[in-house]
């Protein structure tokens, strides 16, 4: 682990400047962690907390500092970040694990929520989109970029209705639900009686083996990212 101002001992906050959000970058690459420092020092918002090389320094510093966000490549020295993600969802879940990386695939970003990322970015973004997005995955949001967003959000509609079995219509019903509507609320988007809705809410619990409502979104959010929004890039 290599403290952020690359002096043994210091800590990651410049003293008398505290950060709000302390960061913990996990990636072999020495250019990304010298471009966020500069970044975040710009931002007055963020701080990186240490810089990992592998999954298991990145483990041991997240465990010790419990940051507010995690950040890892896709593959670090050999190994797969996503790995890592999935751990800090479940050691540690105050800290908010973030893929950055430049691998601009959407198929990855899908693949990287369903593993507990709560967001996926790209390292080619510019610093203000940067710091936009990691705002709103410390605030509790799932932050995709811009430019995998359409892609992943299908490649996650698709996923989800071959796990469960779910018709076209049943996965619109539950994106509604994901979205907090009630029944008479998604009759009216989707321009279906109220009874309809209830018949495909049932066969969502049925297929999704949820108890309620509130297990549904449960079952659902810890297998795809709708429900929670996508901040929007500033313009």
């Amino acid at each position: 682990m290599i403290p952020v101002t690359g002096t043994k001992g210091q800590l990651a906050e410049t003293k008398g400047q505290p950060q709000r959000y302390r960061v913990v970058l996990v990636d072999e690459s020495e250019l990304t962690y010298i471009a966020l420092r500069v970044v975040f020092a710009r931002s007055g918002t963020f701080g990186v907390a240490a810089w990992a090389t592998s999954v298991r320094e990145g483990q041991r510093v997240t465990a010790d500092l419990r940051p507010d966000i995690v950040l890892a490549d896709v593959e670090i020295a050999g190994e797969s970040g996503l790995t890592l993600c999935a751990w800090v969802r479940s050691n540690v879940p105050n800290s908010r694990p973030v893929v950055l990386t430049a691998r601009n695939d959407a198929a990855a970003a899908s693949v990287a929520l369903g593993a507990g990322a709560a967001g996926y970015l790209l390292t080619s973004s510019p610093p203000d989109d940067l710091l936009f997005y990691l705002q709103g995955a410390a605030s509790g949001q799932l932050v995709v970029d811009d430019r995998l967003a359409p892609a992943a959000s299908h490649v996650w509609d698709v996923n989800l209705r071959e796990r469960f079995g779910l018709s076209s219509r049943e996965n619109e019903v539950l994106e509604e639900v994901l979205r907090g509507m009630d029944n008479h609320s998604i009759a009216q988007r989707l321009c279906i009686s109220r009874d309809t809705v209830k018949t495909h809410v049932k066969a969502i619990l049925r297929k999704t083996g949820a108890r309620d409502r509130a297990q549904a979104i449960a079952v659902a959010l810890g297998t795809r990212p709708q429900g929670i929004p996508t901040p929007r890039r500033p313009r």
